[in-house]
C-alpha cells in the first residue's frame, strides 16, 4: 500500500511538472502576443478592494498578482502589462507564455477559477533557416508549466493561409498528436522568407483564438508586384544610413544601379538603359512608369570600408499588366477579351497561377494559362454585359493571393442608347427648323427691301386687272403736287 502511495505521488508530479491541469474553472483562450481580460467570477463582492488574484505554478505553490485590489507582482515587467478592472477583472496585455495558467479570484467569501491556455507556434531545427531546409511548425495550446494536453470538446487546431484559407500545395505535410497539437512540416522555399505561417484554435464553428509565426531565412527573397505603367517603392533596410566608411549599393540581375554615401549622396553607377529610377535618401529605390523591362532581381547590399558585403534586401519585382480588346456595333454592347501578363524577375515558378475575379460573379478560371519566357498569360472573354461591373485578374501563390489588377467595364442598356439617339435626331430637327424660320425671315427681308424700289405709295388702293399694270393716283404730297407712280406689277391667273 506504501508503494503505492508512493507512485501515485509521483505520477501527480510528473503530471504537475508535464503541465496537467485540472479542467476545472472557466477555460479562456488567447494567444501569445494578444491582450485578455480575466473574469473575477466570485460575484458576492462589493468592492474590488477586497480582492485577490493568484497565479498557481508548478507544485501547487500559488504567485501573488494581485492583493487588495492592486497588482503586486514582483516582476516589474510583468506588473507593467497587468491592471484590475473596474469589475474587478484582471487584465493582461502582450501575452507571454509565462502568463498562462491557472488563477483564482478570491475575496473575503468565495473564489472561482479560470484557466488561460495560450496558442503558440515554435519550429524546429531552432537554428538560422535556410531555403531547401525541412522544417516543422508546432502549433499546441500551452500554460507557464508546459504544454496543455488537449482535452475539451470540439476544440482543435488547424493551419491555414494568410488569408485564412485552407492551405493549398504539395509541399505540406500535416499531422496531429492531439485535436490541440498540429505539425506543420514542408522544405522551405526562397519565397518563404518573412511568409506569415497561421494557426486557428475553434471551440465547434467558433474561432478563439488565432497565432501566426513569421519565417526568416538567411538567403530568402521577397516578392513584390506592381502594375505597368505604375510607380513602385523598393525598402533597403530599416537602418538607412550605410554606416561611416559604408555605401549602400543597389544592383539589378547582378548589375550596379547606384551607390549611396555614408553623407547621403547618391551615384548613379548604370541605369541598364531604363528610365524612371531613383534612389531616395532613405536608400529605398523607387521606379516610375513601371514597364515589364523593370522585372527582376533586385538587391540592396552594405559594403563596408574593407570591402565585405552584407544583403539588406532580396526583392523579386513582378510586373502585372491587364489589356483588353473589345468587338461590336456602335450601337451595341461590346464583347470584351480581356489580357492578363505577368512578368516574372526570374522565370515564372510552377506554384504561381492567374485566376479572374468578377464583381458580378465571383471567381472563375479564365483560359488556359500560356508561359511564354518568362511571362505567365491568361485570357478571360467578356460577352455582352447585363450591368456595369469591375474583372480583376488575381495572381496566386499556392492558393494564395499575392497582387491583384482590375479593369473597370461600363455597360450602355440599348434603351438608354435608343434614347440618346432619339435625342440628338430631335435636336437635329429643331436646328433645321430653326434654320429653316432664319431663311424665311432673311427672304422676307430681302421683299420688302425690293417693294420699297418700286416705290409704294401709303394708303393707295391697288387695282388689278388680268394681266394689266394697276395705277393710282398717289395722295398730294407736302410740295401739293400730284404724282401719278406706278406701283407694282402683278399678274393675277384667272381660274
Amino acid at each position: 500500500m506504501a508503494g503505492l502511495y508512493v507512485s501515485m505521488c509521483f505520477l501527480g508530479v510528473l503530471l504537475a511538472g508535464l503541465g496537467c491541469e485540472s479542467s476545472a474553472g472557466t477555460i479562456v483562450f488567447s494567444s501569445v502576443g494578444d491582450n485578455v481580460a480575466l473574469p473575477c467570477g466570485t460575484n458576492v463582492h462589493r468592492s474590488c478592494s477586497a480582492i485577490a488574484w493568484k497565479l498557481k505554478e508548478r507544485f501547487d505553490f500559488f504567485l501573488d498578482v494581485v492583493q487588495s485590489g492592486k497588482v503586486i507582482a514582483s516582476d516589474l515587467e510583468r506588473t507593467t502589462r497587468l491592471r484590475v478592472g473596474q469589475d474587478c477583472t484582471l487584465h493582461i496585455s502582450n501575452l507571454r507564455t509565462e502568463d498562462g495558467g491557472q488563477y483564482i479570484c478570491e475575496d473575503e467569501a468565495a473564489n472561482a477559477t479560470t484557466n488561460l491556455q495560450l496558442l503558440i507556434i515554435t519550429v524546429t531545427p531552432s537554428a538560422p533557416l535556410n531555403t531547401h531546409t525541412s522544417a516543422s511548425l508546432h502549433c499546441y495550446l500551452t500554460t507557464a508549466i508546459g504544454y496543455v494536453w488537449c482535452n475539451h470538446s470540439g476544440v482543435s487546431v488547424h493551419w491555414v493561409s494568410e488569408m485564412g484559407t485552407k492551405l493549398q500545395g504539395d509541399r505540406y505535410n500535416i499531422s496531429r498528436k492531439s485535436s490541440c497539437y498540429s505539425v506543420l512540416t514542408l522544405t522551405l522555399q526562397r519565397t518563404d522568407h518573412k511568409r506569415h505561417w497561421k494557426c486557428q484554435l475553434t471551440e465547434g464553428t467558433d474561432m478563439k483564438a488565432t497565432y501566426s509565426y513569421i519565417t526568416t531565412l538567411t538567403d530568402g527573397v521577397e516578392e513584390m508586384f506592381a502594375a505597368v505603367g505604375g510607380s513602385v517603392t523598393l525598402p533597403c533596410s530599416d537602418c538607412a544610413s550605410p554606416g561611416m566608411g559604408g555605401r549602400l549599393v543597389w544592383t539589378l540581375g547582378g548589375g550596379a544601379l547606384f551607390s549611396q554615401s555614408p553623407d547621403g549622396d547618391v551615384t548613379e553607377l548604370d541605369s541598364r538603359g531604363l528610365p524612371g529610377f531613383t534612389m531616395n535618401p532613405d536608400s529605398s529605390l523607387t521606379i516610375k512608369a513601371a514597364s515589364t523591362a523593370h522585372s527582376g532581381y533586385y538587391q540592396c547590399i552594405h559594403v563596408n570600408g574593407s570591402g565585405f558585403n552584407s544583403t539588406h534586401r532580396r526583392i523579386l519585382l513582378y510586373l502585372l499588366e491587364v489589356t483588353a480588346d473589345h468587338t461590336g456595333d456602335s450601337q451595341q454592347n461590346f464583347n470584351y477579351t480581356l489580357t492578363c501578363s505577368l512578368t516574372c524577375a526570374d522565370g515564372c515558378d510552377k506554384d504561381l497561377n492567374l485566376m479572374w475575379s468578377r464583381s458580378a460573379g465571383g471567381h472563375q478560371q479564365g483560359g488556359a494559362i500560356v508561359q511564354r519566357n518568362n511571362t505567365l498569360i491568361s485570357q478571360l472573354f467578356v460577352p455582352e454585359l447585363q450591368a456595369s461591373e469591375t474583372v480583376a485578374c488575381i495572381v496566386l501563390r499556392e492558393g494564395l493571393e499575392k497582387a491583384r489588377q482590375e479593369w473597370p467595364i461600363q455597360h450602355v442598356p440599348h434603351a438608354v442608347t435608343i434614347a440618346v439617339f432619339c435625342v440628338l435626331l430631335l435636336v437635329l430637327a429643331f436646328c433645321a427648323v430653326g434654320v429653316g424660320m432664319y431663311w424665311k425671315r432673311c427672304r422676307e427681308a430681302n421683299t420688302e427691301c425690293v417693294y420699297g424700289n418700286t416705290g409704294m405709295v401709303r394708303n393707295v388702293p391697288l387695282y388689278e386687272e388680268c394681266g394689266e399694270p394697276a395705277y393710282s393716283r398717289a395722295e398730294r404730297g407736302s410740295s401739293g403736287t400730284d404724282q401719278l407712280q406706278m406701283v407694282n406689277t402683278i399678274y393675277a391667273l384667272q381660274s
